[in-house]
């Protein structure tokens, strides 16, 4: 385990990580939308809660959020808000979200218990962002994940092959999110933006982001399900003759 990636970084590679220049970074936190690092001797080390600051600043702007307005809402933080609270974007957060869990490193350790997991599996989870380590603390990026995947690998199927679907996993889900998010902002989004993007339109705008993740999540998992009994059957058949 003290192999696995810690999660700090200098200005370039926040900088790479959020795909940024590293002037952007730096005119973002004089302008007070990310903090400073924290200094040792000449060098600023950045830690996760900045790259996820980043993210959020890049998920505003796509939806239509001007640097001044983000910047605003971080002026008016005196209500111990988080800046996503306040901006109305955890209400937009369908409730389907996953859940993260934090576990220390010998938990972790504990859910796969009798079952091989190497340095390279666990370098390859914080890769595709199934895990990373804060301090000495493991988090797992979808609390499901740390009962599935043991349950998973438990019936002989290696951790290394199961990451490996994981990540191809990943790929289709985006392609799906990618098809409702379209629906999303042509549907929706679009008629929020041109009514300027009123306050209290917020939680009807949730609402109906909420019943559009519900309902996403309903039909894949029933086509999903109709795919794996077809196939169950196929097996099951050819078993029996």
């Amino acid at each position: 385990m003290s192999d696995a990636p810690i999660q700090e970084f200098t200005v370039d590679e926040l900088a790479h990580d959020a795909g940024l220049p590293v002037s952007t970074i730096r005119m973002y936190q004089h302008r007070g939308l990310i903090d400073p690092p924290e200094k040792r001797g000449r060098v600023g080390y950045y830690n996760a809660g900045h790259r996820e600051r980043l993210r959020l600043i890049a998920q505003l702007q796509d939806r239509g959020f001007s640097l001044a307005a983000i910047k605003e809402a971080v002026d008016s933080w005196n209500s111990g808000e988080s800046l996503d609270q306040l901006l109305g974007v955890d209400d937009l957060v369908p409730s389907t979200a996953a859940t993260p869990l934090r576990l220390t490193p010998a938990d972790f350790a504990s859910k796969f218990a009798g079952i091989e997991l190497t340095q390279a599996d666990m370098r390859k989870a914080a890769a595709i962002g199934l895990i990373e380590v804060d301090g000495t603390d493991v988090i797992v990026a979808n609390a499901s994940f740390a009962d599935v995947g043991p349950a998973i690998a438990s019936q002989g199927i290696p951790v290394s092959e199961m990451l490996d679907e994981y990540e191809a996993l990943q790929v289709a889900v985006d392609g799906i999110a990618e098809r409702f998010r379209k629906v999303f902002e042509t549907r929706l989004w679009a008629d929020f933006v041109d009514a300027g993007m009123p306050a209290d339109e917020i939680p009807k705008l949730s609402t109906a982001a909420d019943q559009l993740a519900q309902l996403a999540t309903t039909s894949v998992t029933a086509e999903l399900n109709a795919r794996f009994a077809a196939f169950v059957e196929e097996y099951v058949s050819q078993a029996a003759k």
